[in-house]
Parts: C-alpha cells; structure tokens; sequence
C-alpha cells in the first residue's frame, strides 16, 4: 500500500477522532521520508516513531506503560503529552495494521477497572511487532535502554524479558476512539483498549509488575519514547 492510500485509510480510520479533537495537529513533511505531527516524528525509512514523554512512577503497581497525562496517570510508567489518535495515525503510515479488534456495542459499558474479573475474559491480543525505548541525559551523557528494562515483575523478581511489545491499534466505542477518549497508549497488563499490549507472560495480572527504580532516572525526568516497527519477514 503506497504512502498517500495508507494515509487515506488512517484519516478515514480516526475522522471521528479528529473531529472530536480540532486541536489535533496536521501532518507535514519536514524532509523526504521524514514527518511530523505536532511532536511526533515520524521516520519512514526505519521506521521509527518517537515522541517526548516523562518518568510519572518510581513506585506502586503498574498497568499501564505509558498514557496520556488525562489517562490513568495512578498506575503508569510514562507519561506524555501527545495525543494518541495522533500516534495511531503516525502507526498506520509506517504500515501497522493493528489487531483488528472487534468494536463493541455501543451499549457495552467500558470496565471500571482492569481487575482479575476484567482480565479473566479479555481477548488474548495480536497485532504489529515492535520495539520501544527511551533516552535521557544522566548530567551531559545521554542513555538509553529499551523500556522493558524499567518494569520489574515482582514474582519473577526480574527485569520484564527483552524484546517486542504488540501494537493492537485500540479500538471505537460507538464513535469514540477508546485510546483517545481514555489516554490509554501502551498497557502492560492486557487492555484491548490501548493502542499497545504486553504480550509476556504477566499481561493478565494487574499486581505483579512495578517500576525498576534501580535502573530509572528521576522522577519528572524529560524523555524521548521510540517505537520500531518490525520488518515482516515477508517485506525484507
């Protein structure tokens, strides 16, 4: 699928979304294969996305990895600024497909909280490969490290095992884009309703994962957020 008919089908995907949101900001060009939507940069080339975010835990139960900063910012990782409907568009003209999950009714009510019962009958989640990081500067070095480096799973007492995180795309709600509506951008216990899942083992337990407070900078220290989309094996 050539650049301009991915980029219809993502306009025509989130155009409820936009028009909820008139501040969304508008996609351009800044030099061949590069773009940027508001502070999202989007490389096509390698494709890489990234974005600005900050540390928002050190401590406490995590469900999610990152969220808006009007989501559930009580049990993220991460926060950031940008809008996800915003980051799913920049996603889809990489070439993510997401998951495909089926839109509930309208009348189905969204779950109070991810609990035991909620997990119990979620769907085991599929979708796009991908690797996400954060950089920071320590004083004048700059560090990086893949994000998984930064949740510890308290039973295994270890870090969160190295490697692809799930973009699922999130899903409508009626005509409301859930992971717009409720800041959800990456979920580390599974949540069909966030634009990204955990696919470890753990995803269907909200009480085991925390914060690796060792191996993180302060808290409210500025970062940049990259997700990779992996190359299917067919396309290289």
């Amino acid at each position: 699928m050539n650049l301009f008919l991915r980029l219809a089908c993502a306009l025509a995907l989130i155009a409820t979304t936009l028009a909820a949101d008139p501040a969304g900001a508008p996609l351009r060009e800044t030099s061949p294969g590069i773009f940027e939507i508001g502070p999202i940069r989007i490389d096509k080339g390698r494709l890489v996305v990234s974005f600005p975010g900050k540390v928002n835990l050190l401590d406490g139960n995590l469900e999610y990895l990152i969220v808006h900063s009007t989501g559930a910012t009580h049990e993220a990782l991460l926060t950031t600024e940008i809008q996800p409907s915003d980051l799913h568009l920049a996603m889809l003209l990489l070439g993510a497909k997401g998951a495909g999950i089926t839109t509930p009714s309208p009348d189905d009510a969204a779950p109070p909280q991810i609990n035991k019962d909620f997990l119990a009958q979620a769907p085991d989640l599929k979708g796009d490969r991908i690797q996400i990081a954060v950089k920071w500067k320590a004083g004048d070095a700059e560090r990086s490290a893949p994000v998984e480096d930064w949740v510890s799973n308290i039973e295994t007492k270890k870090n969160g095992p190295r490697g692809p995180w799930l973009y699922t795309g999130s899903m409508f709600r009626g005509e409301r884009f859930i992971a717009q509506a409720e800041g959800s951008i990456a979920a580390i216990v599974r949540y069909p309703g966030a634009l990204i899942n955990n696919p470890r083992k753990g995803s269907d337990n909200d009480t085991v994962w925390m914060p690796n407070k060792k191996l993180m900078p302060a808290l409210e220290t500025p970062v940049e957020i990259s997700i990779t989309l992996e190359t299917p094996p067919a396309a290289k």
